[in-house]
């Protein structure tokens, strides 16, 4: 028993004498507050098996405990030192000892414990330094159960602050201990880049910049706006399609791993294929396969198919070779020529005569080109003689070409809904159909504004068209708008201050001279001046006509004529044959548009009038006087012409005086003077065209159309309320 007591003390002793060689050998660290490492810890002591006392031992040199605060410990478990085996030489035991540390490893622990002291604890085992924003506080309360690397402690630490609504933001050799949804009005750290290998996984918060190669950023936005943090926020960039995001940089790592596959190529793994069919309308193509493909529940997401009707040709895109496969059987399969080589088709024409459409139809695939009238009956057209009509228009292919089936083509108009109806074989009428939508388009229409006036012309005042001016302007090149009054200064002078076409005229000017730049402005004139009573307008009507249709204009009113006279054998009673004569003013007008919107008018003007009875047979008669003028001019969109020189010319005689003494022979001169006045007066046309090549520009003008009748309409309701208002004279009584 002596023995077995006598080898454990050898054992102790030297068990400690290693333990003191090693602590010698390197010098412990600081202990930190609320830490205890392994060196701090309470040596195990022998216990004897036996109540006898042992025999004395060598003292162990242990390093006093340093005293734990009231709260959970910190503990750091440093790694175990290394002991030295028995029978090693002093050089083995120094190579030993010199070799690299383990790394530290810690245990934390907190209880409910204060922000500051949490905080404490972590830069005296990170060496951090820290600054504490005013009003940031928290309780902490941490449990590891398994020792973590010191490495990591910054790591944890930033996740406890992040559940509690608070982040680190660097600044300098400090962290700012700030709340997080202020955090991205702070200067974070800007890292750039889209890989989400390369993102710490921490939970600070930090500005990301992205970018975006195949996706539009918007489209990002919105799919990643939904997993940011409380913290976070996503700011697009679309001019540089780039993102700026602030959040948690291991949320930004999340969302660049997502980002990652959403942004790609879409092309980069899509196959596609061009399919141009033979007998089908590309547009009916597309719906079959449609239904088709819905039927065998092939979603929009595994195929894609464009039409292209312009070359009647379908593109298919798909990223499955088998679907694709699948596919382009099938279109196959649906572009057969029917077995009977004729189909019955209905084209609805929308903007033009369905006849006029078929002549065209028959002048192309007819015999020898001549266009047949169609309207209620059926064109019929022999196949094998449409050879000449093809070569000149292509691309036309006989019908023995297509399906091998021949037939005629029959072209029938349906005048009720201007449709046309054609049995033509499917290839056939698709050419016709790209022929017909080149013709059916909105026609080309010009608004006609004129005003026809009668123009009161005297001694005193001289007021006209003097073309010899015109044309004198237009040889020196000085175009301008001319008004000029030789006398009766006070209507002339009013205005040449209120319109702004009127500018002095020559010297040998005498007359109005006007250029057709502004006739909007020469219409305000001769509405001026009707007001004043200077200008009679006989008419001012607005119509739309479309190209190349003929267009009337008629003021007048009709005379009843005696065109004949029969007379009884017996002399008692005779019977006259009455004609009515319209006469008045007509003007017919036919445009002309081009491409340019210049439109060229064919007009023809007739002025008539009553004149004095004539005897014819010793019957009377009534005379008419006519004034016809026929020509073609062109005239740019919005710009007039005026058409005058018509005249008409009135005297009078008479003599105003004293009365009484102007009656008295010979001196009843001296009271009196003579009158004579030279009454004219000027038939003036003002044409204006307006062209209208689509439907916004005839709705604008419908909208200017009807904003000028709401003004007439108002300025009949104020003048309506004057006339109603009673004289001043009756209000008084």
């Amino acid at each position: 028993m002596k023995k077995y007591l006598i080898q454990l003390l050898v054992i102790c002793m030297v068990l400690a004498g290693t333990y003191a060689f090693a602590q010698d050998t390197s010098v412990p660290p600081k202990p930190a507050e609320n830490i205890v490492t392994d060196q701090q810890r309470p040596q195990p002591q022998a216990v004897p098996s036996q109540p006898q006392p042992p025999p004395p031992v060598p003292p162990v040199n242990v390093p006093p405990q340093v005293p734990v605060p009231p709260q959970q410990p910190a503990n750091i478990q440093q790694g175990i030192p290394p002991v030295l085996p028995p029978g090693i030489t002093p050089e083995q035991a120094r190579a030993f000892l010199q070799r690299p540390k383990e790394e530290n490893y810690i245990i934390l622990n907190f209880d409910n414990a204060d922000l500051r002291d949490v905080i404490n604890t972590v830069g005296t085992i990170t060496k951090e330094n820290f600054i504490i924003s005013p009003g940031v506080d928290a309780r902490i309360t941490i449990h590891s159960a398994k020792k973590i690397p010191v490495s990591e402690v910054m790591n944890v630490f930033e996740s406890v602050l992040e559940a509690n609504g608070i982040t680190l933001v660097r600044s300098g050799e400090f962290f700012k201990v700030i709340p997080g949804a202020t955090a991205k009005q702070k200067p974070l750290e800007i890292r750039k880049g889209s890989e989400a290998g390369s993102i710490p996984d921490v939970d600070r918060i930090v500005t990301q910049i992205v970018s975006v190669n195949y996706v539009p950023v918007t489209e990002i936005t919105t799919v990643l706006t939904p997993l940011l943090s409380q913290f976070g926020s996503i700011i697009p960039n679309l001019r540089n399609n780039l993102l700026i995001v602030n959040d948690l940089s291991s949320n930004i790592k999340r969302l660049l791993t997502i980002l990652e596959e959403i942004d790609v190529n879409v092309f980069q793994n899509t196959r596609m294929f061009f399919f141009k069919p033979t007998y089908s309308d590309v547009a009916t193509l597309t719906e079959e396969l449609t239904e088709v493909l819905n039927a065998m529940n092939i979603t929009k997401e595994g195929i894609s198919l464009m039409p292209i009707e312009r070359i009647n040709s379908l593109v298919v895109f798909s990223a499955s070779p088998s679907l694709l496969q699948a596919v382009e059987g099938w279109l196959k399969k649906l572009d057969e020529e029917v077995v009977s080589g004729q189909n019955v088709f209905i084209y609805h024409v929308q903007n033009v005569k369905a006849e006029t459409i078929a002549d065209i139809l028959n002048s192309l695939y007819g015999e020898g080109g001549t266009a047949k009238k169609v309207s209620a009956r059926t064109a019929q057209i022999d196949p094998a003689k449409r050879a000449p009509a093809q070569q000149q228009a292509q691309p036309i292919h006989p019908a023995g070409t297509q399906g091998g089936t021949g037939g005629k083509i029959e072209i029938i108009t349906f005048e009720p809904t201007n449709s046309l109806i054609i049995l033509a074989p499917a290839g056939i009428y698709r050419e016709m159909v790209e022929t017909i939508k080149k013709i059916d388009t909105y026609p080309r229409e010009v608004l006609i504004e004129a005003i026809v006036a009668q123009v009161t012309l005297a001694d005193t005042d001289k007021f006209g068209i003097q073309w010899s001016v015109l044309d004198e302007l237009h040889r020196n090149g000085t175009f301008t708008e001319l008004f000029r009054m030789t006398s009766g200064q006070s209507e002339a002078a009013s205005l040449l201050t209120t319109a702004p076409l009127l500018s002095t005229a020559p010297a040998n000017a005498t007359g109005l001279a006007y250029v057709l730049f502004r006739p909007d402005k020469l219409a305000a004139l001769v509405h001026a001046l009707a007001s004043r009573g200077k200008v009679n307008i006989l008419s001012s009507p607005r119509l739309l006509v479309r190209d190349q249709e003929e267009a009337n204009i008629e003021v007048g009113s009709e005379i009843p004529t005696a065109t004949s006279t029969t007379t009884s054998t017996e002399g008692t009673t005779s019977t006259q044959s009455i004609q009515y004569k319209t006469v008045g003013i007509k003007l017919k007008i036919k445009p002309i548009i081009n491409e340019e919107k210049t439109v060229v008018l064919d007009l023809e003007q007739e002025v008539s009038s009553k004149g004095e009875d004539q005897t014819v047979g010793g019957l009377s008669y009534p005379s008419f006087n006519a004034t016809k003028a026929k020509t073609s001019i062109v005239v740019p969109d919005k710009q007039g012409i005026v058409i005058g020189g018509i005249m008409e010319e009135t005297k009078d005689k008479g003599y105003q005086g004293v009365p009484l003494l102007s009656s008295i022979p010979i001196f009843g001169n001296l009271f009196r003077y003579n009158i004579d006045k030279t009454t004219k007066k000027e038939l003036v046309i003002i044409i204006t065209p307006y062209v209208v090549v689509n439907k916004t520009e005839g709705e604008k003008l419908s909208g200017d159309f009807m904003d000028k009748l709401r003004e007439v309409k108002k300025y009949l309701n104020e003048k309506d309320v004057e006339y109603k208002q009673p004289a001043p004279s009756a209000q008084n009584k």
